[in-house]
């Protein structure tokens, strides 16, 4: 509500009212006017004022009208009277103003101060308590206390500050009983604490999480028995409902104790003795489970790359895909050749011969390679390859061919005599596992060659027109997944030739490298860890690797000279040959899959290139 004047008398005790009523009273309109007009902007809708400014202004206006000159030398008697009378009002005034002030005003401006104060003070000490900060809010209500003892607010705050120290006190050693593994103590400290303040912090929570963890601690107990008792898959139920309930809880000891669990029943498979080749997959998925456990355990991805790879040998067996067959049961005899108690010895045989059988109409070189790599396995009945091998063997001597000599007749010149010239049948490029074929500029026999991993052995294949279809055949298998169903291939990304994915829900893709630079001929590491490219990203073309879900993308070396390509992985993706005109001329190397030991296996002076180390 706006003041007025007339509705708090005090207020026409200020001074510059009574100067504006001096003005009014001696007729000094103008000064009167500018009186008023001020105290109205103080005291706004005063209608006193408001009267006092109208007439001000009324009667200046008539003295403008009315002023005769002829008067001024009449002496306004009247006006100074009433000066004389204000005057005398305007001490009075004063004096009893004095007065009020010192008797009335100033104990209650006094009293005012101290209320402000006390407020300021309890104000400052229940934030600092609401806040947590109790030591402080405890020294605000002291020195409110001290100030006003008779304060009762701040006795009454002082004694709730000592109560919540008490209760975080106890809080405070529950929390720490906790983390010290007495969930005994601690549980009792919390109960307490949830009797005094039901809601106290996270006390309740708190409970909760420590009879959680005594239902958790009995199932961890029941787990170990189980585990001592032979019972593995029961205890393996029993820490997988421990992670589902709280992955956290002895996170250490329950992964571990999962993963040699997982591992134990995986190998117990195939281990047994008789093998069962139809529980492989079962042994698969406890593998595949230890790995969750611990993915990077060295023991357990070899089990399960064994695993991986035993059964696309059978699927390939079973499919009569005899070259898949092969390799991939190879594979895993050359690491453990009494995989399932010798079966995969068994499989590879059978499969070894019907490759042969397969081939030996059309190439009895490779089909004897079939057979006699057959004849040698540890098998408890190698006849059959043996014999085929050496059936094989006298149709493998050159015969030669007569010279054909026509007989002349009257009209004719005699004929020039004819030879034939034999034609080599290409081999399955397959066939020469965990060696390296390549393309060779050697002036004597150009074409392509195939080598041991360390340069030696050395054997030319034949004309490069009688292996380049096969030799292509050859490289797209490495950009194939493990798995068989995903590839990675080069496509324009941006403007920029760059490695993508494509999926088996052809012709859907997505790029898996951004480079600056291009990115081409990409292959794929036969474990599936790594997928390695050829790159132009730091002004020369560099070996590369990238992870097959883009995570983890890195060069592998940095040829100054101009160009490092055409990786290709070992069978078991540990390392990785590639050509380098690091030497002047195309060379062949090789190198461990991290770049590291880079080794010349070419060390010719003619070119020498497009590796592919065959798995």
């Amino acid at each position: 509500m706006a003041a007025t004047l007339s509705a708090n008398p005090g207020e026409r005790d200020d001074g510059e009212y009574q100067q504006a009523l001096n003005y009014f009273h001696l007729g000094q309109w103008q000064e009167a006017i500018a009186a008023f007009e001020a105290l109205r902007t103080r005291y706004p809708g005063d209608p006193r004022l408001e009267r006092m400014l109208q007439d001000a202004r009324f009667k200046a206006g008539l003295d403008a009208k009315n002023t005769v000159r002829e008067k001024r030398w009449i002496i306004p008697w009247r006006a100074i009277l009433l000066r004389v009378a204000m005057v005398v009002v305007v001490v009075a005034m004063i004096g009893v103003g004095f007065s009020v002030i010192q008797w009335r005003v100033l104990p209650m401006i006094s009293a005012m101060q101290i209320e402000r104060q006390q407020a300021t003070m309890l104000a400052e000490a229940e934030g600092l308590r609401k806040s947590g900060n109790l030591d402080a809010a405890e020294d605000t209500y002291l020195a409110a206390l001290q100030k006003f003892p008779a304060l009762v607010a701040a006795q009454t705050g002082l004694e709730a500050v000592h109560r919540e120290q008490k209760l975080f006190a106890t809080y405070n050693q529950a929390v720490a009983s906790e983390q010290a593994g007495d969930d005994e103590t601690a549980l009792k400290l919390y109960s307490s604490l949830q009797i005094d303040s039901p809601n106290y912090r996270d006390v309740g929570a708190r409970i909760l999480g420590i009879r959680h963890r005594g239902d958790l601690s009995a199932l961890y107990d029941r787990a170990v028995t189980l585990k001592s008792l032979g019972l593995e898959p029961e205890a393996i139920d029993a820490l997988v409902q421990i992670q589902s309930l709280d992955v956290n809880f002895r996170q250490d000891e329950v992964r571990s104790m999962l993963h040699a669990l997982n591992l134990k029943q995986g190998q117990r498979i195939v281990m047994a003795s008789p093998a069962e080749p139809a529980d492989v997959p079962k042994a698969l998925d406890f593998f595949n489970a230890a790995l969750e456990q611990k993915p990077n355990d060295a023991t357990t991805l070899t089990e399960a790359r064994l695993a991986v790879s035993f059964i696309a040998g059978r699927d390939a067996y079973n499919a009569q895909n005899w070259v898949e067959a092969v390799s991939r049961l190879r594979t895993v005899f050359n690491e453990r050749n009494n995989y399932l108690d010798g079966t995969v010895a068994g499989l590879l045989y059978q499969a070894l011969v019907n490759l042969g059988d397969q081939l030996v109409n059309d190439d009895l070189l490779a089909a004897y390679e079939q057979y006699s790599q057959a004849c040698n396995l540890p098998v408890a009945d190698s006849v059959t390859a043996c014999a085929k091998a050496s059936s094989i063997i006298p149709l493998l001597t050159p015969t030669p061919t007569p010279t054909l000599t026509p007989t002349p007749a009257p009209t004719l010149p005699p004929a020039p005599p004819a030879s034939a010239t034999p034609t080599p049948t290409p081999r399955p490029l397959e066939m020469f596992r965990n060696r390296i074929v390549f393309k060779s500029d050697n002036p004597e026999q150009e074409g392509y060659w195939v080598m041991n991993p360390d340069g030696s052995n050395r054997e030319y294949l034949g004309p490069f027109e009688y292996y380049d279809d096969r030799f292509e055949a050859l490289r797209d298998t490495e950009r194939l997944s493990p798995d068989k169903q995903y590839s990675v291939d080069t496509s324009s990304v941006d403007g920029r030739a760059q490695v993508i994915l494509k999926f088996p829900e052809a012709p859907y893709w997505k790029p898996l490298t951004r480079l600056t630079g291009i990115a081409y001929d990409p292959v794929w590491a036969p474990d599936g860890s790594w997928i390695a490219f050829t790159a132009a990203e730091n002004e020369s073309d560099d070996i590369w690797v990238i992870r097959a879900d883009s995570s983890e993308q890195k060069s592998l070396m940095r040829n100054e000279w101009e160009w490092d390509k055409h990786a290709s992985f070992s069978p078991d993706s540990q390392r990785i040959t590639f050509f380098s005109n690091r030497f002047g001329e195309r060379q062949i190397l090789i190198m461990d899959a991290n770049g590291q030991n880079i080794v010349n296996i070419s060390n010719v002076p003619w070119a020498e290139y497009d590796p592919i180390w065959v798995k």
